[in-house]
């Protein structure tokens, strides 16, 4: 069987068809429109050109935002502002003439799905993954499923506060995201907010000072790290987002985090995200075959 598969994000709408087993039959990527009602046509309209290749069972969408999986309603949908309070479920089957099932789910909460079908949480019943990107996103899986909340908004590992008395209510997403990376390198270099720099430059970057700078901002990631875990004891965290494939992140984290004497009583494994890219579309698909299979 095939399915549709969207990744939304603030910027571009990855899509691709799959295969059940995870196979890429054709992908590629839109800018996104904010606007609410090009937004779903230019859904639809990947849907027919797709059906004219494929038979296509059903539709399985990566979403920011706090998502309610049951309704389909963005409760607040991240950067796309216009779609707050929609029901993204009702307005895309409108547009295709409800031939289709469809499902959505948080993004991180599918990236989550993905690392727990085929990725490094494959073996394990409960883990936490957190990403790190322009700010600090989070999923909980416990027994193989992912953990909602009473409001959709489980996982929010961003919004921790943790430096109050030097930084009142400025949360992890200004210390331990890779934005607060590069923020803080910017400031120590000088360097124009015309200029863009990338996670991946500052890793590169060889000198004393830089290597400072990663070593202070991994502490904030270990923090996020600690402080989840001593709450919901999983058995590993995973690390996402584009950073997280970096080969030195991961032990610049456990050095970190070895530096809380804490640590020893609550360690976990810590490992990278099998999946970068493709995590959103690959949960996605997770989501709409595992409902099509029943």
């Amino acid at each position: 069987m095939n399915y549709l598969c969207f990744d939304v994000g603030g910027t571009f709408v990855k899509y691709a068809v799959l295969t059940d087993e995870g196979q890429f039959l054709t992908k590629g990527k839109m800018p996104t429109n904010h606007e609410k009602k090009i937004f779903f046509a230019s859904l639809a309209d990947c849907y027919f050109t797709a059906k004219n290749s494929f038979q296509i069972e059903g539709i399985g969408l990566s979403f920011p935002g706090f998502i309610n999986p049951e309704s389909g309603e963005a409760l607040l949908a991240g950067a796309l502002a216009n779609l707050h309070g929609a029901n993204i479920i009702e307005l895309l089957a409108a547009e295709i003439n409800h031939e289709v099932s469809i499902k959505i789910e948080n993004d991180v909460n599918c990236a989550a799905l993905a690392e727990l079908a085929k990725g490094n949480a494959r073996d394990i019943a409960d883990f936490l993954l957190i990403t790190l990107g322009t700010g600090i996103g989070g999923a909980i899986v416990e027994n193989r499923e992912i953990i909602h909340g009473a409001g959709f908004r489980a996982g929010e590992f961003g919004m921790m506060i943790t430096n109050f008395s030097d930084s009142g209510y400025q949360t992890l997403h200004d210390f331990a995201s890779t934005r607060a990376l590069v923020d803080q390198y910017r400031q120590f270099y000088q360097i124009s907010a015309a200029q863009e720099i990338s996670g991946e430059e500052i890793f590169a970057d060889e000198r004393l000072t830089t290597k400072e700078i990663l070593r202070n901002w991994s502490r904030y990631v270990a923090i996020a790290i600690f402080n989840t875990v001593t709450t919901l004891n999983p058995q590993k965290v995973l690390l996402g987002g584009g950073v997280s494939q970096n080969p030195q992140l991961v032990p610049l984290v456990e050095a970190a985090l070895q530096e809380n004497p804490h640590w020893p009583d609550l360690s976990v494994a810590v490992e990278k995200c099998f999946y970068s890219n493709d995590a959103g579309l690959l949960g996605a698909l997770y989501l709409i075959s595992k409902e099509r299979k029943g």
